[in-house]
């Protein structure tokens, strides 16, 4: 047999052998869209049968991300001190996991925990100045209440990965017109991820939690609008975690699922 004819025989093997790998993978395909066809139809009977509208297209089809472990970032807190007091700011350790800042503007402590507070005249111009923090700390766009006096707040939620960690949050205290306190929690940069885990819940899953929670509570709610991924905070003072998690979002509030533990947290 001569080379030419053997690369073609070669050619033509690789060939049947791609077709055959991609037709399995067709079919894998559809008997996963077959599966959660007849899971959603499954779900909206069963939430129709409790009086509440379930649409199928409210069932996300989207996998959650792993949990990430976290680790205390100093450098990051002492950032975070320079853009709330100026860079002027200086430290200290007060033990116990605490670190404290000083300037002429204000003060400032953050924790092991990742949470923060600072106070004093720390800015003037608050809209700009909440903006700029929750963009440079990866917080959501923040939402304000002011009133024609300028005092009120504002406060937006923590971002990691394009996802919100919906028990995270920044919240500004504004008076005359001038930021006098800011308030929440820090997120250390970067992540391990977590491995091993347990299965995590689908959508569809989240939804079977929230319903029995629904039933067990008598929480009301007449229709589910939406399945959304994000992660949960797990802080124990010294450790800290995200672990995804699952908003269901109904016509009366929004609840939260672990992925992991199944427990339905009310938002």
């Amino acid at each position: 047999m001569d080379r030419f004819r053997l690369k073609n025989i070669i050619i033509l093997i690789l060939l049947l052998v791609n077709g055959f790998l991609l037709g399995t993978l067709a079919v894998r395909k559809s008997a996963e869209q077959e599966f959660f066809r007849r899971t959603a139809e499954q779900l909206v009977e069963l939430f129709e049968a409790d009086g509440i509208s379930l649409d199928v297209y409210a069932i996300s089809r989207d996998t959650p991300p792993a949990g990430l472990t976290l680790s205390r970032d100093t450098a990051l807190e002492q950032r975070g001190a320079g853009f709330l007091l100026g860079e002027a700011a200086a430290s200290a350790d007060q033990g116990g996991g605490i670190y404290s800042y000083q300037s002429a503007g204000g003060q400032a402590l953050f924790r092991s925990s990742g949470g923060f507070e600072a106070s004093g005249r720390l800015s003037e111009e608050p809209e700009t100045f909440c903006r700029d923090f929750c963009r440079t700390f990866s917080y959501e766009e923040p939402v304000f209440l002011l009133d024609g006096e300028g005092n009120g707040s504002a406060s937006a939620v923590c971002v990691r990965g394009g996802l919100p960690v919906f028990n995270c949050t920044v919240r500004f205290t504004v008076e005359g017109g001038c930021v006098t306190a800011v308030s929440g929690t820090l997120l250390p940069e970067g992540g391990v991820p977590v491995q091993g885990a347990d299965e995590v819940l689908s959508a569809a899953g989240a939804l079977t939690a929230f319903q029995r929670m629904r039933r067990e509570n008598a929480a009301v709610a007449s229709s589910v609008t939406g399945t959304q991924l994000c992660y949960e905070l797990q802080n124990t003072g010294t450790a800290i975690s995200l672990t995804p998690a699952w908003r269901v979002m109904t016509d009366t509030a929004d609840y939260y699922v672990n992925c992991v533990s199944g427990t339905v947290t009310a938002g």
